[in-house]
């Protein structure tokens, strides 16, 4: 049986490879990563210190697009409903990648207990493939509140800065489309220009598509209005 580990770059998942290294021995698993080609720069540093502390090398896949030139392309603004990004760029690079490893193979996912409900969809899309089963290490022995940062610095790693600034995850520099209004405060606050970028470029996309109000990376408000918004709280 083979293993496959699909790191996010973030610590849960840093918690997943090590579980599975610990238990199938590094000979019969592999670590990969999917870059969106817009992740904060500390990331890198962080997977280079896992595969320091692993002795593995991390398999680092890469479409070449960002998730803004991927909603150019499908003409969509992107956002937490459709995240045709995370479906491109993560997901599809992934099938395509274990395609070709030889099975029997599972793979492990980085979801916990409290994500049950997100389960059943990774199952069904990759154990459509012959072969291939998914798992989810995190459940193995549930960590009940969630410790997945002590556990990453109990190896001497320093956890990605983004956690440190307050962000819940290491996805994108800190510009998931997926995230609510209170993380892209927070980025507003803290990286000024990504958000500026993001703002910039859904006016942009709103202008060639239309202004509906649906059409907004987060649900009824426009970044540009949230920034205004924020500024008259202060």
């Amino acid at each position: 049986m083979n293993h496959i580990v699909s790191l996010s770059g973030g610590t849960a998942s840093a918690v997943v490879a090590d579980r599975v290294l610990t238990k199938y021995g590094r000979d019969n698993v592999k670590l990969c990563f999917m870059d969106t080609n817009w992740e904060d720069e500390d990331l890198y540093r962080f997977l280079d210190d896992l595969e320091s502390y692993w002795e593995i090398e991390i398999i680092k896949l890469k479409d070449g697009r960002t998730p803004l030139q991927i909603g150019e392309d499908v003409n969509f603004i992107l956002n937490s409903r459709v995240k045709a990004c995370s479906r491109i760029l993560k997901q599809q690079l992934f099938r395509k990648y274990i395609k070709n490893i030889e099975k029997p193979l599972a793979i492990h996912l980085g979801l916990d207990w409290s994500e049950e409900h997100r389960m059943a969809a990774p199952k069904k899309n990759y154990e459509m493939i012959k072969g291939v089963t998914v798992d989810y290490p995190l459940i193995w022995k549930p960590i009940t509140t969630k410790k997945y940062s002590k556990i990453v610095e109990s190896w001497g790693i320093e956890i990605p800065r983004l956690y440190k600034m307050g962000f819940p995850h290491n996805n994108c520099g800190g510009r998931c489309v997926a995230q609510g209004k209170k993380e892209w405060r927070r980025l507003l606050n803290i990286f000024p220009d990504r958000y500026k970028e993001v703002s910039d470029w859904e006016q942009k996309m709103r202008k060639n598509l239309g202004t509906a109000k649906e059409k907004t990376i987060v649900k009824g408000i426009t970044l540009k209005e949230l920034a205004k918004e924020n500024e008259n709280q202060m």
